[in-house]
């Protein structure tokens, strides 16, 4: 064995320009190995493996040199064979971290080596690119992993180009947008190579030398790998891309083309108003979630995604997402996955208070399970048009064709983006035509109650049935509806049907005959597990139930459903009424915003008329400096169709009534169907939040329970005051009246004859003081009064009206 080491040469060597030709030497041969012919030597273990073995993206050397300049780099040592073939100004150099450098740290050991290339060095719009050795054929499941980094300041862009053929190439990812961080990673599918091919690093300047106020424009690339390329790779089951990210990402990456980052975080997120209180699946555990609040501003997205997946037979794929927001109900979403690209999970951020949560990712194999929920938004949810009826129902946006029917945007969202099914009218229908639309099959036992929202507006509407249907085709009608129920979105619940079989739901819509105000519409389809709550009872704890805001021109603003404080300072609840917990929920109208007198409607169901009446009860906050007024109306299709959309007044309370929960009851007799609309009309100023929490509707009128306790305000001391002046006053002239009868009968024995079978006693007689009466009502050994304000006359619709508050 022969080395040399450590040769230098002494200051007195000078350049011989007439002997500076080394002489030839003879060839040198390869150091002997121990290997065969057809393998290759691990020189750094001393070991031999199969040559074909090298370069094949798995590391069969113990110390992996069979890899060496195989495509992956850190940058540490050297280039890994990776060059520059740029031809301008602009070069990729190897940079080592330093405070002086941009970025100042690598990501493979923060004080290590990086790619980098100096746009700004370029006096005209040039390339600069940076190409990888040759690279060996891959499975259907490479992906290329790199982190990079794009200053701030910059204006240039970076890309990956892959070269299919020769002279053949594809852009498999480009990004412009800077880099929030020094380093970001990204997972690029490559897919199938059934040969050699190479991958570039592409930069694009966009600014001259000329412009000073760019600054350096840097772009930096370090830590490149290949995952999953070897021709035997095969992915794992489909049940290990579900995750429930107690213990991390699990196989799913942040994506690079967005602005905004998944996080991870227990318990309930630090914006007000927003977000989950714990994650799905214990509630203690760990989920993700995306903060929308600043600096992230409305259109940021993130991105999740998965690792590449076997290109299915069939649809696959379940997710169980988690979403919560100010408006966005938590729920199971689910969806089919008919190709081969990565899954990916996004969120877009719309504001503040919009934090959006995911958590409990699975998949499975076969077509997806049937939707417990549909709002139609991303596709019918596996539902199906029948194929031997008249007509169909067509998904819709907005508005619909005809004029003066249907609706003017969904149920879902409000908006005229959102998406319902509708079934069209013309004057060429015929009367008893239909249209259905079914769900997938439910199995046995799912399901006890389904809800749905339809829109039944316009002179000539039909009939609206929904069918619990059999697999063999048999059908239940489980809920009917018909004629013209106004310009609004109508809740309809059933329950459904035992069944031994599995089942589907079928909603039918019937013609009435030729005309074009006949259009019907449904939406927000809900199969739950849980009994069918009363008409007109909500908590808001899980979504809205059957009440639901206007929409259209009529008001300006619509009622939240909420939790926990305002975020507007000194007004509204700081806990639901439900609960009494920041965790519970309520409805709620933002005071912030609008102007003065602008109107928010809540609609409720449809009533039909009971003999005894309908008794409304529920709690409301009404706190702050500049609060407006708070009303309570019943409509009906006579005064809606004639333009009125509030109704008969109720009840109505005005002004700041205290950082307290107050319950109220309204008593209403009418004689036709009927539906209650709360109306909230905005104070001068902010700072005049008001809420409502456990609305109930029942049948037959409100029982008062007396107060406990003191009076808490001057108005409750007032109120008891006049309650006991005027029984006092009852009872003295009621005194001077027996006294002065008991007189007059005297006289009139010593006259003539009394006749008791002729005298009348009226013992339903009260005290009547400009339409107030007090009645006086025992419970238990105690006496108490309740006050009845007859605030309207009766109408020939409504025959009776009470009208009872207290405190929380």
């Amino acid at each position: 064995m022969v080395a040399l080491d450590d040769i230098s040469f002494s200051r007195e060597c000078e350049f011989d320009p007439d002997n500076h030709k080394l002489p030839d030497t003879p060839p040198t041969s390869a150091p002997p190995t121990p290997c065969q012919g057809n393998e290759f030597f691990c020189w750094r273990s001393t070991v031999c493996i199969l040559a074909s073995l090298k370069c094949d993206y798995h590391a069969d050397c113990p110390q992996g040199e069979d890899e060496d300049g195989c495509g992956g780099c850190t940058f540490e040592s050297d280039q890994c064979r990776w060059t520059d073939t740029s031809e301008g100004q602009m070069m990729w150099r190897r940079q080592e971290a330093s405070n002086n450098t941009e970025p100042p740290t690598d990501h493979t050991t923060d004080t290590g080596y990086y790619m980098s290339v100096n746009l700004s060095q370029g006096s005209t719009q040039s390339e600069a690119r940076l190409q990888s050795p040759p690279l060996p054929p891959a499975s259907p499941f490479c992906q290329i992993l790199f982190h990079f980094h794009i200053r701030a300041e910059s204006a240039g862009s970076l890309r990956v180009l892959m070269q299919q053929a020769e002279g053949s190439e594809a852009i498999l990812w480009s990004r412009s947008q800077n880099t929030v961080s020094h380093w970001t990673p990204e997972h690029l599918p490559v897919g199938l190579s059934p040969q050699t091919y190479k991958v570039w690093f592409s930069s694009v300047n966009k600014v001259t030398q000329t412009d000073t106020t760019a600054g350096d424009q840097v772009v930096a690339v370090d830590d490149i790998s290949f995952l999953n390329c070897e021709k035997s790779y095969q992915p794992p089951a489909l049940s290990a891309c579900g995750c429930s990210f107690e213990d991390g990402l699990c196989v799913w990456v942040q994506g690079a083309e967005d602005e905004l980052d998944w996080l991870s975080r227990t318990g309930p997120t630090e914006t007000p108003n927003t977000g989950p209180t714990g994650d799905h699946s214990t509630s203690t555990g760990k989920y993700l979630y995306i903060e929308s609040s600043a600096p992230s501003v409305k259109g940021d997205t993130a991105q999740l995604k998965s690792l590449l997946l076997l290109p299915p037979a069939e649809n696959i794929g379940v997710a169980k997402i988690r979403k919560s927001g100010g408006r966005v109900a938590a729920g199971e979403d689910s969806c089919d996955l008919a190709g081969s690209p990565p899954s990916d999970s996004r969120g877009d951020g719309g504001g503040g208070a919009g934090d959006i949560a995911i958590d409990d990712i699975s998949l499975i194999s076969g077509p997806c399970p049937a939707f417990d929920v549909c709002d139609f938004e991303e596709g019918s949810c596996a539902w199906q048009q029948q194929s031997d009826d008249d007509s169909d129902w067509v998904r819709e946006t907005g508005s619909t064709h005809n004029p003066h029917t249907g609706p003017d945007s969904d149920h879902t969202t409000n908006t005229p983006t959102g998406h319902y099914y509708f079934l069209s009218s013309s004057t060429d229908d015929l009367q008893g035509q239909t249209a259905q639309m079914f769900s997938p099959l439910y199995p046995a036992g799912k399901g006890v109650c389904v809800q749905l929202w339809y829109h039944m507006y316009g002179r000539g509407v039909g009939m609206l049935n929904v069918y619990q249907q059999s697999e063999e085709g048999k059908e239940a009608l489980i809920f009917s509806q018909s004629g013209d129920q106004g310009r609004l979105w109508r809740f309809a619940q059933a329950s459904v049907l035992p069944r031994v079989q599995p089942y589907r739901i079928v909603v039918e819509g019937v013609k009435s005959g030729p005309t074009q105000e006949g259009d019907m519409a449904f939406d927000d389809v809900h199969l739950t597990d849980a009994q069918c709550p009363p008409p007109g009872h909500c908590d808001f704890e899980i979504n809205t139930c059957s009440w639901s805001n206007l929409g259209g021109d009529v008001d300006q603003e619509d009622w939240l459903r909420g939790r926990g404080a305002s975020t507007n300072p000194s007004t509204g609840p700081s806990v639901d009424h439900t609960t009494n917990s920041t965790h519970g929920y309520y409805l709620y109208v933002d005071n912030s915003v609008g102007e003065w007198g602008d109107n928010s409607f809540l609609i409720s169901d449809v009533f039909q008329p009971a003999t005894r009446g309908h008794c409304l009860t529920f709690w409301y906050h009404m706190y702050g400096s500049h609060i407006g007024t708070l009303r309570v109306y019943t409509n009906d299709r006579t005064m809606h169709s004639g333009g009125n959309e509030e109704g008969m007044l109720k009840w109505i309370e005005t002004g700041n009534k205290g950082d307290r929960w107050k319950e109220a009851s309204v008593t209403v007799k009418h004689n036709e169907a009927f539906w209650f609309v709360f109306v909230y009309q905005r104070g001068m100023n902010p700072g005049g939040d008001v809420a409502l929490d456990d609305i109930s509707v029942r049948p037959g009128g409100c029982y008062s329970e007396p107060p406990i306790g003191p009076p808490d305000d001057d108005n409750d001391m007032m109120s008891a005051g006049l309650a006991v002046s005027l029984t006092l006053l009852a009872g003295v002239m009621i005194s001077i009246f027996l006294v002065l009868l008991n007189k007059n009968r005297r006289c009139s024995t010593m006259n003539q004859p009394i006749i008791l079978n002729e005298d009348t006693i009226d013992q339903n007689a009260g005290f009547d003081l400009f339409d107030w009466k007090i009645q006086g009502t025992e419970h238990g050994t105690q006496s108490d009064f309740s006050f009845y304000n007859n605030l309207y006359n009766p109408s020939s619709n409504e025959t009776d009206t009470t009208v009872t508050a207290s405190d929380a």
